[in-house]
């Protein structure tokens, strides 16, 4: 009796713990007492091609910069009430990434973005109460989607897909542990901190950490062990090392499926192109042209040559460092701004920045440089209409 007296304590513990995760208050009923549904029909194109399809909308091309967007014609929606929200889409490409854009009545002319886990063939629930934006009467909903940044070419992302319909529920267990189910195991898109992300690499508000969840799992299930047997029982010991080792099996498993999913985006792009194709398929192909144009503008130069790198963001410097391999490239630091630090005859580029313009030092530091044009000819004077900007470094004259 002791022994099934513990075992239902550690699965009463468990479903405490799950509804902590989840948000659910013990006051919420178990299913919403308020919805609001929206068939995909009453959804119109507002950038891009889209057309509806009995009480679906059939989104059908995206607009000349590869977005889409598709909001509903009226709605007037009291925040407070309705923070739960179930979408549905078929044929979703992996390819797109998700994201719901609302306004509020109180800031009407601000546009909220919130990412959405990739909705595939299936329904998702995303929890919208922990998001700041989301309060007083919303005045404007609807679903955005462009190419997955940093992984797919702009111009391969789109593909036909539908909005089959969308809901708001007001909290409830029923829809709480949805929208849980939907966050843990999701199919969220790669961003540049998946690297090193252990399944928390976006920006949007999320429930409670699995991993978190999970170590609190094995501690109460150790905890009722000691309980049931005593602290110095060797079953004790037993039991915590069976429960770490099936608590990291468990969320081994669940990366590995985020894994599977992310490669599949992968897949989609890839797959149906031969290995020269892929060598020349990439996400930031404005990146790599402007290292082409580089590379063909320097061709004379020696492979000794220094090439020092100053873009308008991180990812571009480094992304701009490593189509420009193998040349004898790398990122010029703030820091060295000091003239002889520089070698003689060094090429300072600047790419999507206009800081060798605007702030002083680069001004300073670049007086007695000579201007580099950005095509083919290494003479010209076009380079301030360009995203790419060249000099050939020289100590003072």
């Amino acid at each position: 009796m002791r022994r099934a007296g513990v075992a239902l304590a550690i699965l009463a513990s468990w479903i405490v713990l799950v509804l902590w995760a989840a948000g659910v208050e013990w006051s919420t009923p178990f299913a919403p007492a308020e919805r609001h549904e929206f068939r995909g029909s009453e959804f119109v194109g507002v950038f891009g091609t889209a057309t509806a399809d009995a009480d679906a909308l059939k989104v059908e091309a995206a607009s000349t910069d590869y977005t889409s967007l598709q909001s509903l014609r009226t709605v007037s929606i009291d925040a407070s009430n309705l923070s739960v929200l179930r979408y549905r889409f078929a044929d979703f490409p992996r390819t797109l990434e998700l994201s719901l854009v609302f306004r509020t009545a109180d800031e009407p002319n601000d546009v909220h973005t919130i990412a959405l886990p990739w909705p595939g063939d299936g329904t998702g629930t995303f929890d919208l109460g922990p998001v700041p934006a989301w309060r007083g009467r919303i005045v404007e909903l609807g679903f955005a989607q462009f190419p997955t940044a940093q992984l797919v070419p702009p111009a391969q992302g789109f593909k036909p897909f539908r909005i089959v319909d969308a809901a708001l529920w007001s909290p409830s267990w029923r829809g709480n542990l949805a929208a849980l189910v939907t966050d843990w195991f999701g199919a969220w898109p790669w961003t540049q901190r998946s690297v090193h992300a252990l399944g928390r690499d976006t920006d949007s508000p999320r429930a409670q950490s699995l991993v978190l969840c999970v170590a609190l799992a094995a501690a109460i299930a150790v905890f009722w062990a000691a309980v049931l047997f005593g602290w110095r029982d060797r079953r004790v010991a037993l039991s915590a090392a069976v429960g770490a080792a099936i608590g990291w099996l468990a969320l081994d498993l669940c990366w590995q499926a985020g894994l599977v999913d992310r490669l599949e985006t992968t897949r989609a792009v890839y797959a149906d192109l031969s290995w020269s194709e892929r060598e020349t398929t990439v996400a930031d192909t404005n990146i790599a042209d402007a290292a082409h144009k580089l590379g063909a503008m320097l061709r004379d130069e020696p492979p000794q040559t220094r090439i020092l790198v100053q873009a308008g963001s991180g990812y571009q410097l480094l992304r701009l460092l490593w189509h420009l391999l193998p040349r004898n490239a790398a990122a010029y630091a703030y820091a060295a701004f000091a003239g002889p630090a520089i070698p003689e005859n060094s090429i300072i580029v600047f790419f999507d920045t206009d800081e060798w313009k605007t702030q002083t030092p680069w001004r300073r530091l670049l007086a007695h440089s000579e201007h580099l044009a950005t095509s083919a000819s290494i003479h010209g004077d076009s380079f301030e209409d360009d995203r790419l900007v060249v000099f050939r470094f020289h100590h003072g004259r």
